[in-house]
């Protein structure tokens, strides 16, 4: 399974970004400098988020809503220099992916803006003012393929998945060594590690691990970490 890479090329008109390699791919559509500084500052902390651009311009914004590269766009409604409205009908248009991986940052949940793109498959709504921890927690789940559930006014919103119902049918897609691999990979241990706590070798964890995103429909083991903190499955046993 292939790994993000870090050559993307923000889209004509973006600014640059954090050009660290691998990790969750994300860009940013805002006019705003100190936004921009801000999420910078925010993802040194975290290696497995990159922001690989940002732009203010309507065509670079379209461009890289349906660059399948990327992993999310965070795009602040208050953005004053593209109407958001009419870019998120263009990236609905014209790609489903696109539009779920669309991550909009407002200052109203109740605006008709975001309501629209709620109902239109956007991969989450969130409050501005959340902490920087649950912007990137929502940021590895969309990027994993689930969407945050449009919150209640002042609450935070909630994770589900797309292709399940619940998080039991979820877990269910697993078998047992699958999610003993899973939790060791929310402690952050490498495939080597893992091979050297199940007794197996590390070409099995491999396989392991390709089966679970693929059974999961996630992109990379980021993702899959982010996932199982929002299943539950990150206690210290690992029996199941």
């Amino acid at each position: 399974m292939e790994e993000a890479q870090s050559e993307h090329k923000p889209a004509p008109g973006a600014e640059g970004g954090d050009q660290r390699p691998g990790g969750l791919r994300v860009f940013l559509i805002d006019d705003s400098s100190l936004v921009h500084a801000g999420l910078l500052h925010i993802f040194l902390k975290y290696p497995d988020l990159c922001l690989v651009g940002s732009t203010r311009d309507s065509s670079a914004a379209l461009e890289a809503c349906l660059d399948s590269s990327l992993d999310a766009v965070v795009v602040n409604t208050s953005c004053r220099s593209i109407d958001i409205g009419h870019l998120i009908h263009r990236v609905h248009h014209y790609s489903e992916s696109g539009i779920s991986r669309l991550l909009l940052l407002t200052n109203d949940i109740g605006e008709p803006l975001c309501l629209e793109a709620d109902k239109m498959g956007a991969g989450g709504v969130l409050l501005a003012w959340e902490t920087p921890r649950f912007l990137v927690s929502a940021i590895r789940l969309v990027s994993g393929g689930y969407r945050i559930d449009a919150p209640d006014r002042g609450e935070p919103g909630r994770a589900s998945p797309r292709r399940q119902n619940s998080r039991h049918e979820t877990l269910d897609l697993l078998t047992l060594r699958e999610r003993q691999v899973l939790k060791l990979m929310a402690r952050g241990m490498k495939n080597a590690e893992i091979a050297g706590e199940l007794v197996v070798s590390e070409s099995t964890v491999k396989t392991h691990v390709q089966n679970l995103l693929g059974k999961l429909g996630l992109r990379n083991r980021a993702s899959a970490v982010a996932v199982a903190y929002e299943l539950g499955i990150t206690g210290t046993s690992i029996a199941g």
